[in-house]
């Protein structure tokens, strides 16, 4: 006699095409693909082909593999030396300067709310509509005696043209104060949104804890907003180790006062338009994307600026 045996049912998957599930995921993919789609080919097109093609340039030059003789002459050339140390100078004085100054006038606002905040943030961002050349222009006229609204401390100062002015060492403190001026108020107002965006409820547990406005800004507010400040940290560090424009111009008011290589960014520029050797223009590009992306990733790396809630916790 046959024993009757009833058939299993065949296993569920755990999600089956069709699925709410597989729908919800397949959306949320599709959004971020539609988020990042467009970045992602602007960083192709304008970022990876660009590099690669200074990569080729700086080893290939008519066809004919150079072996890396242009990164050897420019490395070699003396004026990269003196090029490095004025915009390592400029950056040592300068992103200080401007992270304190961001971080105390976003924290400032933050703290005392009222009527003023958004004229205040519409007074910090004014100098920073001014930007690039029309900067630089307008700070050549700041520091000419003859246009510049503070002759008479110019004067008092004993500096009689933009000549004077620009002389020396003093080229890196006028470009500090330029660059203060225009970059500080756009991270300011970026700064205060982000601090306006913190949970009310950790603040208000903090003053309940009877912790000062000091203490609740350092232990609770900075550390919440460190990503912002990483991102502040990078993208100014980038700015001032390409800056070009500013001491360009200026030099054009103080002739013989500013080199035309007092850059890094300048020699380059000079490599490729007066001597017309892109090779050793491309060479030195690709050397400061490369101190650019080390310095990234340090401040990645030290202040976890993608560090989730879940991997603090580990």
């Amino acid at each position: 006699m046959k024993t009757l045996t009833t058939p299993r049912p065949p296993a569920v998957a755990a999600a089956a095409p069709g699925t709410p599930h597989r729908r919800r995921r397949s959306a949320r993919t599709g959004a971020v693909w539609i988020l990042v789609g467009p970045y992602t080919v602007f960083l192709v097109v304008f970022g990876l082909t660009p590099a690669g093609y200074a990569l080729w340039t700086s080893f290939v030059d008519n066809g004919s593999f150079t072996g890396g003789r242009d990164w050897a002459t420019v490395f070699e050339d003396y004026r990269l030396g003196d090029a490095a140390a004025n915009v390592a100078t400029y950056l040592l004085l300068w992103l200080p300067i401007l992270l304190l100054t961001v971080l105390s006038l976003a924290f400032t606002l933050h703290a005392r709310p009222g009527r003023t905040t958004s004229a205040l943030q519409l007074v910090y961002y004014l100098p920073g509509a001014v930007t690039g050349s029309a900067a630089a222009l307008l700070w050549l006229f700041m520091v000419s005696p003859d246009s510049s609204p503070f002759s008479p401390l110019l004067k008092l100062m004993d500096i009689q043209s933009a000549t004077d002015a620009l002389s020396g060492g003093s080229v890196i403190a006028v470009l500090t104060v330029m660059g203060v001026a225009v970059h500080a108020g756009g991270w300011i107002v970026v700064l205060y949104g982000a601090l306006n965006a913190l949970p009310k409820d950790v603040l208000e547990a903090a003053q309940v804890d009877g912790a000062s406005a000091w203490r609740t800004m350092w232990h609770v507010k900075l550390p919440m907003v460190r990503t912002y400040v990483a991102f502040v940290l990078i993208s100014s560090f980038a700015s001032g180790s390409q800056v070009f424009v500013e001491p360009t111009v200026l030099s054009t008011g103080a002739p013989g006062q500013i080199s035309p290589t007092w850059s890094v960014n300048q020699l380059a520029y000079t490599y490729a338009t007066q001597d017309g050797d892109f090779g050793k223009a491309a060479a030195l590009s690709l050397a400061m994307l490369a101190v650019g992306v080390l310095a990234a990733w340090i401040v990645i790396t030290r202040t976890r600026m993608y560090a989730t809630d879940s991997s603090d916790s580990r």
